[in-house]
This record gives structure tokens, C-alpha cells and sequence, in this order.
């Protein structure tokens, strides 16, 4: 009997040990809408400092006993300024040192892959624009996002990296759906 209890205890610390697995975000895939949005206007942007407000998670996010990364470096204000510069490469607006510039701060970032059917993510980001060093918009865009889950963990962590991705189109589809985030990164709406 004792090789039995052995067995069944390394086993369960093998099975606790695996559920805790470090998964890195999504590589960021621009959205249809979010490039048609963009397309309406061809002034070139560049992307600047995004970071995190102090208490906002930006490194990881729970999920099930596993957590997800954010970008590049690790942090979720990355992944949301590089997802914001691949946006603009695909609407053919990015340029670096351009005089318009979008930079932005994480102020929120939560998500719950905890549900038997369902999956939430919220975000809110305060996101501003320079031109020429001149601040010409400033707005926090907040979003909540649900999907799709399940009760059994190999499903609900694939649907919840995907879910976090899709939630950062979405954030960054009401930014540039703002009326005053097109006005504000149209060069010929300021007067100088």
C-alpha cells in the first residue's frame, strides 16, 4: 500500500505543478473593422510611452491555476502599444518620429477565466495624442468583453488568451471610433 500512496501523491503534485503554466499573450492580429476605421484617413501616427497605472496588474493575469504574460517585455501596456503600432502598420498610418503621436496608460486590466460558460475581460486605457508636442486629446476608453467558455480548463485557457486578444481590438476599435480621436489625428482639423 505504500507505493500506492506514493504514486497517487507525486501524481496529484505532477497534475498541480502542470496547471501551473506561465502562457505568454497572443502575437497581436489586427482586426478588419479596426483597419477600416483607420483607413479614413491617411495622416501618419507615431506610438509613444504606454505604461500601467500603480495597482493596475501589468504582468500577469490568472487563469484557471495558469496565468498569461503581457507583450514583448512582459508587461500588458507593451502588448496594448504594440498592438496599437501593428493596427496603424496595417492601415498604413505608422511612422515613427511622426508629429502626431497616440501614447497611452493601462488604468485597467482584469480578466476571469473562472466561469463554467463564460469568460470576461475588462480594460480601460487613458489614451492621449501630441501634435507637436501639444496635447490635442486625452480620453479613457473603458471596455468589457465576454466569451465563449467552459468548465473543463484545457478549453476555457486556449478561449481565454483569444478572449484577452479580442479584448484589446476592442478597446482599441472604440478609440478609433471616437469622433474626437479622428478629429484629433487629422492634421488639416487643427488650426495653427
Amino acid at each position: 500500500m505504500r507505493p500506492s500512496i506514493h504514486l497517487l501523491i507525486c501524481g496529484a503534485l505532477l497534475a498541480a505543478l502542470a496547471g501551473c503554466v506561465s502562457t505568454p499573450a497572443l502575437t497581436y492580429q489586427p482586426s478588419i473593422d479596426n483597419t477600416e476605421r483607420l483607413l479614413s484617413d491617411r495622416d501618419k501616427l507615431d506610438v509613444g510611452r504606454f505604461d500601467a497605472a500603480a495597482g493596475v496588474e501589468n504582468r500577469r493575469l490568472g487563469m484557471r491555476g495558469s496565468s498569461l504574460n503581457g507583450g514583448s517585455d512582459g508587461t500588458f501596456a507593451t502588448y496594448l502599444k504594440d498592438a496599437l503600432a501593428t493596427e496603424l502598420r496595417e492601415a498604413g498610418r505608422f511612422q515613427p518620429m511622426a508629429a502626431t503621436v497616440v501614447s497611452g496608460r493601462l488604468v485597467e486590466n482584469r480578466m476571469s477565466a473562472a466561469g463554467a460558460s463564460q469568460g470576461k475581460a475588462t480594460l480601460a486605457a487613458d489614451f492621449v495624442v501630441t501634435r507637436g508636442g501639444e496635447q490635442v486629446y486625452t480620453r479613457t476608453i473603458r471596455i468589457e468583453n465576454t466569451w465563449e467558455s467552459s468548465f473543463i480548463g484545457a478549453i476555457a485557457i486556449p478561449a481565454a488568451i483569444t478572449g484577452y486578444s479580442a479584448s484589446v481590438q476592442k478597446l482599441l476599435g472604440e478609440l478609433f471610433a471616437d469622433p474626437e480621436f479622428r478629429r484629433a489625428t487629422h492634421a488639416g482639423a487643427i488650426a495653427n
